[in-house]
């Protein structure tokens, strides 16, 4: 039996801000990655961070939340609120390995990586087509690790649908 399913305007969106994301790290010229593209759940797992040989790192669109709204990142709690807009909030990342006993120059480094990839991130999702035509609002960067080996960042991004 097979199963037709018709895709989500939430899925596309997140399919599109993932592929502005992939591209602007190309753009940027940033080291390759193992995995770029849309998580599901509820919360990131690093798992795809370092399947591909010497390459170590992960960049990802997750969708956190979906609620009805009249403005992005404010869900509406009114009753009857079947008749507002639908908001979304994304999560926005990009992870890389971090080596177990760091020198100077591996912290300084990464530091460096990090924070050109924060950049990357904001550029990503301030100039996606897919989000041109809507209410969008950038939540502040938000560091990761160094945790089990790995460090990055994320930002949030909360847009209203319709």
């Amino acid at each position: 039996m097979t199963v037709t399913l018709t895709v989500s305007r939430v899925a596309v969106i997140a399919e599109a801000v993932a592929d502005c994301l992939c591209q602007q790290i190309a753009d940027d010229g940033l080291p390759s990655l193992c995995y770029c593209g849309v998580m599901p759940g509820s919360a990131l797992v690093a798992d795809r961070i370092g399947d591909c040989g010497n390459v170590c790192g992960m960049a990802w669109v997750r969708v956190d939340q979906i609620y009805p709204a009249t403005s992005p990142g404010v869900p509406s709690t009114e009753p009857g609120n079947c008749s507002k807009g639908l908001g979304m909030d994304m999560e926005v990342g990009i992870l890389r390995c971090f080596p177990a006993d760091p020198t100077d120059a591996d912290l300084l480094e990464a530091a460096e990586l990090q924070l050109t990839e924060a950049e990357t991130m904001f550029r990503a999702v301030s100039c996606c087509p897919a989000l041109s035509q809507m209410d969008t609002v950038l939540a502040p960067y938000t560091p990761i690790g160094p945790d089990g080996a790995t460090i990055g960042g994320v930002i949030g991004v909360a847009t209203l649908l319709y």
